[in-house]
């Protein structure tokens, strides 16, 4: 997975502040945040919730649970955001719980990735629940070879699926006023830089592969995608 320096974070705060824009007002929400890695996510939106709502961070990973749940601590914010254990295929809450789901894997990935589908991620939202996903896609299939050529660079992660599909996922979940934003100028920017920085004849392939290869490169064969929608009110 990429490890994004702070240069790296300060430009995708753009990310972040998309996210938080589209959720607002926060307070006195009931937001889930899945895949939520050591939680910066789930923290950072706790912080904006001025003790009125409630913040669930679900992962696989027990280490990272465990960092986010002290970074929780740290911050005074237990009693607004609580870190549980993923399960591979389901969520575990009943139906209707959440004001708004996000799984964000742009900017903070999870090492260990849930497998749980659009309709499910839309059986426990509320009617008019917002939905927010953030991925990195490829539209063709890759080779073993350019899949490792990637992974040299930290980019161990695709998701095979075009921004159509997302879109038709969502509408299929009942979702409504969906919109998919393409982050990827964005994260060329940030992979040039990463470029010049890192730098070494055993990732220059892998550069090359996102940055230049005519047929695979960023905007060619690989996105970085934001997608949401609602789920549809009741009349």
């Amino acid at each position: 997975m990429p490890r994004w320096s702070e240069e790296d974070l300060g430009e995708l705060e753009a990310i972040l502040q998309r996210i938080e824009g589209a959720l607002r007002p926060l307070r006195g929400k009931n937001i889930l945040v899945l895949c939520c890695g050591a939680g910066q996510v789930a923290l950072r939106l706790a912080r904006k919730m001025a003790g009125s709502g409630q913040v669930v961070g679900l992962d696989l990973s027990d280490d990272l649970l465990e960092t986010a749940r002290r970074q929780a601590k740290a911050q005074g914010l237990e009693g607004v955001v609580q870190f549980q254990k993923a399960e591979k295929h389901r969520i575990p809450f009943p139906d209707r719980t959440f004001d708004a789901l996000v799984s964000e894997f742009i900017v903070y990935p999870a090492p260990l990735i849930t497998e749980i589908s659009q309709p499910e991620m839309a059986r426990v939202l509320k009617p008019g629940g917002k939905m927010i996903l953030t991925d990195v896609i490829v539209t063709k299939p890759l080779g073993e070879e350019t899949r490792d050529a990637l992974k040299t660079i930290g980019l161990d992660y695709l998701c095979e699926g075009t921004p159509e599909d997302f879109h038709g996922w969502m509408e299929d979940a009942g979702l409504v006023n969906i919109e998919a934003l393409d982050f990827t100028p964005l994260l060329r920017k940030v992979w040039g830089g990463r470029r010049e920085r890192y730098a070494s004849p055993g990732r220059e392939t892998g550069y090359f592969t996102l940055l230049e290869d005519p047929a695979l490169q960023l905007g060619e064969a690989i996105f970085y995608i934001y997608v949401q929608g609602e789920k549809e009110a009741e009349l």
